[in-house]
């Protein structure tokens, strides 16, 4: 055959020209030396018996860091890891993994019963536990909702889920393992009109009605303070006797927000004698215990509460109706939103306005008919 390029005769099995050195078209192609990652950086080999995912990305100390479909998607991986410069066993952190090392920080700033919601809200997300967190998305979150808002869960079940989300994600990033809160894309079931009302005047004197009765009188006296001072039930069970100022009519008390604890609720002179009744009837440090000398449970009272509302025939009721019952009454009054936020112990204003505070309709007709436009 002849050399494609000088045309000159040479052996046909030849390879390469013997004249001009040029390789000829039918020799094989060279073999490439294969680039060798530089050292300390980590290797990607590939294992023939995972046909799906056979390429293995394998950090510097060893460390698996996962299995790709291709060589490309291997080395990428391997260069986010070192590029980022973060241990590679916590890229292989899965959700459960995040989760016990977040809880170990945030347990302790909260309550028991805010540790079991978060504990059964992590739960409902099990199919996700073993999952890297690297690699978990929105849709993958949103799994777990939308599993369960078929199962009939509220909305602030859904809420909780969510907000577990969002701390994880949160301590994810800190830890530099990943770069997008995911959780605050989810979308949760469309809220449910309020079911709180407030208390008639009526309702309020059927209760007063009560504050004698030998079986239910305690529960009637505990609503109508409620409904006096604006209280939660818990702020009042929780309520000591030291921060009872009987003669200038006011405590210190309250609980869940900065801007409720510690704050000045001013107390009425109708609820003055069921104040001193129990100032006068224990030497415990709470103001309304229980017979050990310890805060009452909050579950049996609201059962007693359950009871005398029935027995009273007035339906649609909690003890936190009683909350809104007050606030209803301070607006109605006159008292400055300002001061009604004080005494129920909101930090921001608008949730007074726009959740607690419901106005009378003939209250609004009659005083929009008071206008003078001339």
């Amino acid at each position: 055959m002849k050399c494609f390029r000088c045309q000159r005769d040479i052996p046909d099995d030849a390879r390469i020209c013997c004249y001009c050195g040029t390789r000829q078209a039918s020799a094989p192609a060279p073999q490439r030396r294969r680039h060798r990652r530089p050292r300390g950086t980590g290797t990607v080999w590939k294992d023939a018996r995972n046909k799906g995912l056979p390429y293995i990305a394998v950090a510097a100390d060893g460390t698996r860091i996962g299995s790709y479909k291709t060589a490309s998607d291997a080395v990428k991986a391997l260069d986010d890891v070192n590029a980022r410069r973060i241990a590679p066993e916590r890229q292989a952190y899965t959700l459960a993994d995040v989760y016990e090392r977040w809880k170990v920080l945030h347990y302790p700033k909260i309550t028991r019963k805010a540790q079991q919601t978060y504990t059964n809200a992590y739960n409902k997300a099990a199919l996700l536990h073993g999952r890297r967190i690297m690699e978990l998305k929105t849709e993958d979150y949103q799994q777990v909702l939308t599993r369960m808002m078929a199962d009939g869960a509220s909305r602030s079940l859904c809420e909780k889920e969510r907000q577990l989300f969002s701390q994880l994600c949160q301590y994810a990033i800190n830890q530099d393992i990943i770069h997008t809160n995911y959780a605050t894309a989810l979308v949760l079931p469309d809220p449910s009109a309020p079911k709180t009302r407030v208390l008639t005047s009526q309702e309020v004197q059927k209760i007063k009605g009560m504050a004698d009765d030998p079986r239910l009188g305690e529960t009637a006296r505990i609503a109508l303070v409620l409904i006096y001072t604006g209280m939660r039930l818990n702020e009042l069970l929780q309520a000591r006797r030291e921060n009872v100022h009987a003669d200038e009519r006011y405590l210190i008390g309250g609980e869940k927000t900065e801007a409720g604890r510690d704050r000045v609720i001013p107390l009425h002179p109708d609820i003055m004698p069921y104040i001193t009744t129990w100032l006068a009837g224990n030497d415990t440090e709470y103001l309304i215990p229980s017979k050990y000398g310890l805060p009452r449970d909050h579950n049996n009272v609201r059962k007693s509460f359950n009871s005398l509302m029935a027995r009273l025939s007035i339906e649609g009721v909690t003890p936190h109706t009683c909350r809104h019952t007050a606030a209803t009454k301070f607006a109605a009054s006159g008292l400055p939103p300002e001061i009604t936020k004080q005494i129920l112990g909101h930090a921001d204003i608008t949730t007074t306005l726009n959740i607690y505070i419901h106005p009378d309709i003939q209250s609004l007709i009659e005083k929009s008919s008071r206008i003078s436009w001339a």
